[in-house]
């Protein structure tokens, strides 16, 4: 068999190079032609490298797979013990049995070190973008916070100090001058609050009421400031309001949003009408004005505060509506009390 004692050790050779892309594949190769070599009688001069290819099996392969390659190396090295006219030592099987054993466990070893740093990579990854969603969703609550500040309190401030221009009434004025006062003191305490988060001193949980006194506390401090605008303010709001402090937080949002848009962009508004309705596991509530069309106070306008809500609503699976009817504005808010 002068001509498969050539070929056996090349096929082996050829078969080596294949496990950088088809590990399986090239395992299942060398099985084939250990094989033929073992059935031919000439496996003999190929235990040896068949022995050193355990390692590269461990390392790239099923374990299934390599208990195959195993045992059929097993059988080669039997059947090399037995055959005779090239009748293996039982020294030399020994010495080869040894070599597969050491190259198996180097394999494994190598096997697991790769698969704990694929797994510790993808930790980090999963960690990475843990750390990144949490960011973008404290960024997003600090926005929340400025936007607060800057919508309401500023719009407060910029409303009344227009007043203060164009009259002469000394009531009016001192109104004015008060309302001025309070909300200026309150955007500092608010952006004190805010820096604080910015320094992790205080919580950046979105459960956080804006108001302490929850929706009675958010629908008096509406009405005070929509009275003191000139608009009239009608609520139809339940005596005992029982909600969750996710919902709680939303629609008092809503209210605080949606009274600095009826200062903000509906000038000629005389009345806005407030109603909550808890009922069936949700809470309804609806803020409408009577401004007509095409009238604002010419203060500045980002769509910002409508789209968290929208957005907010949106992720606690409500309904969130803002839109012009023929009587005014109207905005429309709907939230289950559990999600």
């Amino acid at each position: 068999m002068p001509i498969l004692q050539a070929v056996i050790p090349t096929a082996i050779t050829l078969c080596i190079p294949l496990y950088a892309w088809r590990p399986p594949a090239a395992t299942v190769a060398l099985i084939a032609v250990g094989t033929v070599a073992a059935v031919a009688g000439v496996a003999r001069d190929s235990l040896i490298p068949a022995a050193l290819i355990v390692g590269f099996v461990a390392m790239t392969c099923s374990l299934a797979l390599t208990s195959l390659y195993g045992l059929a190396l097993a059988t080669w090295i039997v059947v090399g013990v037995f055959s005779p006219g090239t009748q293996l030592a039982m020294l030399s099987a020994i010495v080869i049995i040894v070599i597969g054993v050491v190259s198996g466990s180097i394999g494994f070893a190598i096997r697991q070190q790769n698969e704990r740093a694929v797994m510790l990579a993808t930790r980090l990854e999963a960690t990475e973008q843990e750390v990144a969603e949490q960011l973008r969703h404290e960024r997003d609550l600090i926005a929340d916070e400025l936007h607060d500040i800057v919508a309401h309190e500023i719009t407060i401030v910029a409303l009344h100090a227009a007043v203060l221009e164009h009259t002469e009434d000394s009531t009016t004025r001192t109104q004015s001058q008060t309302a001025i006062r309070e909300a200026a003191v309150q955007a500092l305490t608010d952006i004190r609050r805010v820096l604080g988060m910015v320094r992790g001193e205080e919580s950046l949980s979105p459960e956080r009421v804006p108001s302490r006194d929850g929706i009675p506390g958010t629908v008096a401090d509406v009405t005070r400031e929509l009275t003191r605008a000139g608009i009239s303010v009608t609520t139809d709001i339940p005596d005992q309001v029982r909600l969750p402090s996710t919902s709680l937080v939303a629609l008092t949002r809503v209210m605080r949003e949606s009274s600095t848009n009826v200062l903000k962009h509906a000038t000629g508004a005389t009345n806005v009408h407030i109603a909550l309705t808890v009922q069936r596991g949700w809470a309804h509530l609806e803020f409408r004005d009577d401004s007509p069309p095409a009238r604002t106070a010419g203060l500045p306008a980002s769509g910002y505060g409508i789209m968290r809500l929208r957005e907010r609503f949106r992720v606690f699976g409500g309904s969130f509506s803002a839109e012009r009817r023929p009587e005014g504005w109207v905005v429309s808010a709907s939230l289950p009390l559990e999600s």
